[in-house]
């Protein structure tokens, strides 16, 4: 399935959806020349991924089956024959005939014996005796020229003028204004357009959306229609999707398989970020945000598109797949275990097939748990499996493959390494996981929440946090400040304050200046000994799931015995 017939699909989903109506599959398989075998199980495959679940169709039944147009043709027969009989209709027993100008041959499929003035009564012993095939023509209707034809999206449509010569094409659509049309072929099997008719009015289609390459076949549509005597459905035509060079989308270009099943397998597009890209694909959105889930798609659908062909801009489903996972993510954290899915068991066999040596040491529900926290780490960057376990490879890799992918250029030359590591072993030193916190003088007090609110965890890195500002005041502080007086708590965090109150308001500018420059020192410093300074997460995200005894491999410190931390 093209990604052009899912958003097909799923602006009719969304309509039926948003109306309390009924979405229908059916099987349009009456050019038995070009049938794929296996095309229906795989469509349905896809449809039901995607999240397109049919209301009446193959496999789920309906009042109006059967669904599949091959196993209707005994109706086809008998609508066909009530055309016959009140004469809107008639037999055509020219065979097509072939021509040749220089090396090219063609073929018209005309009626050139003007079969419509044969009597009834001899076109029917003609065709009762067996002896000759013939196709079943829609005559003309009067006045053709007059009418016109709405389409909810582009207005009145005008039938196209007639083709001064016959077409090139042996294709039933060909010539389709150009002589009366064929409903039934000689096989006894009725074209698309008169099947697509007929099903329409017995199924009590109300709405046809589909895209402007057919926009030419609604006049003969309408003339079916006003033939039997029935109502019309509501015709809204959308454009074509585009290539970058405005060519007509193809299921494969040169940067991307634009087919279903090649998005969903080899690039790992999730189902509601396709659904989600394809149906703000020529449809005005009326809300300022793009990111919409299937059931807010359906809230804000209405039949408001854009008239002309869409240029698609991939950018944008990368864009989209970023914020679905982060949403994913969200119900993660939200107590909903089993939201990332599809995603994570993705992940998993890509650090299985990337970084196999980890994956051994850190299997089963290890890995599983493991990977879950890499994403929930980053979940603003991902892209697929593939590149996302590329780009955070150093969570997956041994302290030795950290090392050896280190670049010197990108250690910190704002404060020595050497410093910085002196400041993380006094911290290791001076660290101790039940020293209690304590009050704030008022002029450095925050609207923190209160520690006995925080849980364990939290406490215990924000006490990390504290200890650790304490240690670069104490560092860049003149040899007269009262630095044992900063206080011991996260709340803290004003670096002006904290620096007039250690120095007064005529240094407090400097000393504030020389404090973020150790701060940025020593998270550059940590990116670089923990992830070989590729960019990611916070460092302290890193941290936390790298775990301690990593992180002090990784940092080439020792803990001490028996510490807690």
């Amino acid at each position: 399935m093209h990604i052009g017939g899912l958003r097909t699909a799923l602006f009719s989903y969304l309509l039926a959806k948003r109306t309390g109506g009924q979405f229908i599959l059916r099987i349009e398989d009456t050019d038995q020349k070009r049938l794929v075998s296996n095309a229906v199980t795989r469509l349905s495959e896809d449809l039901r991924w995607a999240g397109l679940q049919w209301d009446e169709g193959p496999e789920v039944g309906g009042p109006y089956g059967p669904y599949q147009q091959s196993n209707r043709n005994k109706i086809y027969q008998e609508h066909a024959n009530a055309l016959l009989d009140d004469g809107t209709a008639y037999r055509c027993f020219c065979t097509p005939q072939s021509s040749g100008h220089g090396s090219a041959t063609y073929v018209t499929s005309g009626c050139y014996h003007n079969c419509s003035r044969l009597p009834a009564s001899d076109s029917r012993a003609r065709a009762e005796g067996g002896e000759q095939l013939f196709t079943v023509r829609l005559k003309q209707p009067d006045h053709v020229r007059k009418r016109m034809f709405q389409d909810l999206i582009y207005g009145n449509i005008k039938r196209l003028k007639r083709s001064a010569s016959p077409s090139a094409s042996t294709d039933e659509d060909s010539g389709l204004d150009g002589a009366d049309t064929i409903l039934m072929k000689s096989d006894g099997t009725p074209t698309y357009h008169f099947a697509n008719v007929v099903d329409d009015h017995l199924m009590k289609i109300t709405h046809v959306i589909r895209g402007t390459e057919w926009m030419a076949s609604t006049p003969l549509h309408y003339d079916l229609y006003h033939a039997f005597g029935w109502k019309p459905p509501v015709f809204a035509h959308v454009g074509l999707l585009l290539d970058k060079d405005k060519a007509k989308l193809s299921k494969r270009n040169a940067d991307l398989a634009l087919d279903v099943r090649g998005l969903r397998e080899d690039h790992g597009v999730l189902p509601e970020t396709l659904c989600n890209f394809l149906a703000l694909q020529g449809w005005s959105n009326p809300r300022k945000s793009d990111v919409m889930t299937m059931d807010e798609l359906v809230e804000n659908f209405d039949l408001k598109f854009t008239r002309g062909n869409t240029m698609v801009l991939m950018e944008k489903l990368w864009f989209l797949q970023r914020n679905h996972v982060q949403l994913r993510c969200e119900r993660v954290s939200n107590g909903e275990e089993q939201a990332l899915g599809d995603v994570l068991d993705h992940v998993v066999q890509e650090v299985e097939r990337a970084h196999p040596d980890f994956a051994t040491n850190k299997s089963g529900a290890r890995l599983t748990d493991y990977c879950t926290s890499v994403l929930l780490a980053d979940d603003k960057s991902y892209h697929n499996a593939a590149h996302f376990v590329e780009r955070n490879w150093y969570f997956f890799s041994s302290t030795e493959e950290v090392k050896r992918r280190r670049s010197t250029s990108a250690a910190s030359q704002l404060v020595p390494a050497i410093d910085i590591d002196s400041l993380l072993q006094d911290l290791i030193s001076t660290y101790d996981a039940t020293t209690p916190y304590v009050d704030v003088p008022a002029g450095l007090r925050s609207e923190a929440t209160v520690a006995e609110r925080r849980t364990t965890a939290e406490r215990s890195a924000a006490r990390i946090h504290a200890l650790l500002n304490l240690l670069i005041w104490q560092r860049i502080a003149p040899a007269s400040a009262e630095t044992r007086a900063i206080p011991f708590a996260e709340q803290a965090t004003d670096t002006e304050a904290v620096a007039r109150f250690l120095v007064g308001d005529a240094g407090a500018g400097d000393l504030a200046k020389d404090y973020q420059t150790w701060q940025k020192a020593l998270m550059r410093h940590l990116r670089w000994k923990l992830a070989a300074g590729t960019p990611g997460p916070g460092m302290y995200m890193v941290m936390a799931v790298l775990g301690y005894e990593e992180c002090f491999k990784r940092l080439g410190l020792t803990p001490e015995a028996g510490k807690e931390w």
